[in-house]
């Protein structure tokens, strides 16, 4: 809204929430590295020389005679956060199935769960074949908790505006992406959370 917004008030208050958004994410990084539970991004080595784009076949993410060419630096970077917020979907999708007192909802949330999950084989399976480790999540258990601590009504809303973030994410990464077989990958996997939201809505 800050780009678009004339009203005074009202850009102070949504730049007002981007500063204190920014603080808590710069005191939560600190502290996950100050507890050893911070999830790095995969290790790219520094390149010895440079090299161009000089051939179409750059784009080209099938090819059924040579071999693909490897992820650039981008493109790793998005698979490897796709990967990291699909394994907090699952754990928020599971753990909200587990306290919902409502049949429908479980089944929902458990269905984001197993999304959730392809999803992240999806992008594991893409930095694998190109070499590059998977991101290792610390060991997050699950408690038997079955008490609800929110309302149905607020793990819905939450889940709906994750799903959209998830869509937005897809988006961004599909059209920074230079390989066709990424993007073409990145729009089925928006297409599955898109209709997940809509049955959720």
């Amino acid at each position: 809204f800050t780009s678009m917004g004339a009203r005074k008030d009202l850009k102070t208050y949504f730049i007002k929430g981007l500063r204190e958004t920014s603080d808590l994410f710069d005191q939560s990084t600190d502290l996950l590295l100050e507890k050893g539970l911070y999830i790095r991004a995969p290790y790219i080595s520094y390149p010895t020389k440079t090299d161009f784009v000089d051939s179409h076949k750059y784009f080209s993410g099938f090819s059924l005679l040579g071999k693909q060419r490897p992820l650039n630096a981008i493109e790793i970077s998005h698979l490897y956060m796709n990967s990291v917020t699909n394994h907090i979907g699952s754990k928020l999708s599971l753990s909200f199935a587990q306290v919902s007192p409502q049949e429908e909802i479980q089944n929902w949330m458990l269905r984001g769960r197993d999304i959730s999950r392809k999803h992240m084989r999806v992008f594991t399976r893409i930095l694998l074949n190109s070499d590059i480790e998977s991101p290792i999540s610390p060991d997050v258990a699950i408690t038997d908790a079955t008490t609800p601590p929110f309302s149905d009504k607020l793990v819905m809303f939450h889940m709906a505006m994750l799903s959209a973030t998830g869509t937005g994410n897809y988006a961004t990464a599909a059209s920074a992406s230079q390989r066709s077989d990424l993007i073409i990958n990145y729009e089925r996997l928006s297409l599955e959370v898109a209709l997940y939201a809509k049955d959720g809505a």
